[in-house]
């Protein structure tokens, strides 16, 4: 069987990507040692380790592609590289890139030269001045859920059947990202360890983003739920606190697929706009309206600080207090009013 053109430079582009990540640096390091080198300087942020090898090995197929040397590279190249990020698609939503997701891939990269910089690999890092793009730091893109749609989806939880999970662990997955507001990453990574008990609560460790470890309790109606759960979990080989059926760590994909189901067994208009971080929105939109301080939202939600929790607040109760409500009753009431044809003719 012959090789297409498309499979052949496929290949080709691999071999050449291979053979980069194995040259030798002036320090003796290869490029892949250096990656490894700056990517474990991230470990006590697993996500964001993730998201910027991903970001990285991006960026390092991108220069195969056109023949460069990513140690070798200046500004215009990785303006070059910004560019075409502002032109391409992310392939998981179809949509061009978010400006908050290419300003990431542009700071990973500009994070690994400074790294190589340190490490006397390059002289100077060439992302430094790159042109970041501009957002408004205001607006946040994360659809939500109202507190009587949560309730829907927890409900809906209940009696799903889902191919991979047990009912059981459907309705610990969505009660956990919604009445505890943990990220999934945060779920996925759970251990059977991190139960526990403290002060006459069940708890469940918590690690965040940033080393940060929080002791979360599991509150009374979470748990039967999770002693439900615990009472049929199947035998697996991994401490996970969430396994699937056949006793596998349950993975983020399969929660991102679960939260879009449960938001269209609840008739949320537009489903595939919620996500497991929605919830997290949503756990911060109820418990404000249900008079939590903002300094416990923050530390519930491992924020780096209140500014983040406050801009969860500023998205919501923008949309609340919008004068278009009051602007649309006043003319639906004139119009309710108003005689259906005028009084003076022109």
């Amino acid at each position: 069987m012959s090789i297409t053109g498309e499979a052949r430079a496929s290949v080709v582009g691999r071999e050449a990507q291979t053979e980069l990540l194995a040259t030798p640096t002036r320090t003796g390091h290869t490029v892949a040692a250096l990656i490894a080198a700056w990517l474990g300087s991230f470990a006590d942020s697993g996500a964001t380790r993730a998201a910027y090898a991903r970001d990285l090995r991006e960026y390092v197929e991108w220069c195969t592609r056109r023949e460069l040397d990513p140690l070798g590279v200046r500004l215009p190249e990785v303006q070059m590289y910004a560019a075409e990020l502002a032109a391409a698609t992310n392939p998981r939503t179809g949509r061009a890139f978010a400006a908050s997701t290419r300003a990431r891939k542009i700071a990973a990269v500009s994070s690994w030269y400074t790294f190589l910089v340190r490490a006397g690999a390059i002289d100077a890092n060439p992302a430094r001045d790159a042109a970041r793009p501009r957002y408004d730091r205001q607006h946040s893109p994360t659809a939500s859920v109202s507190e009587r749609q949560a309730a829907q989806m927890l409900t809906a939880s209940r009696d799903y059947r889902h191919r991979s999970l047990a009912p059981e662990v459907v309705a610990l997955v969505m009660m956990l990202l919604i009445d505890l507001g943990i990220r999934v990453s945060e779920l996925c990574h759970a251990d059977l360890a991190d139960l526990g008990q403290r002060d006459g609560l069940r708890v469940l460790t918590v690690r965040m983003k940033g080393g940060k470890v929080r002791t979360r309790p599991i509150p009374a109606p979470l748990v039967p739920v999770l002693d439900a759960y615990l009472a049929q979990r199947p035998d697996a080989d991994t401490g996970a606190l969430v396994v699937t059926r056949r006793g596998e760590r349950i993975n983020r994909h399969q929660i991102f697929r679960l939260v879009q189901t449960m938001a269209a067994e609840a008739g949320v208009p537009m489903p595939q706009r919620i996500t497991p971080h929605s919830m997290r929105h949503t756990f911060n939109t109820i418990a404000r309206e249900r008079g939590a301080a903002l300094e416990d939202r923050r530390d519930a939600l491992g924020h780096s600080s209140a500014a983040v929790t406050q801009l969860y607040d500023h998205v919501a109760v923008s949309l609340t207090r919008d004068p278009a409500h009051l602007v649309a009753v006043a003319t639906s009431e004139t119009r309710e009013t108003a005689p259906n044809s005028p009084e003076h003719s022109p």
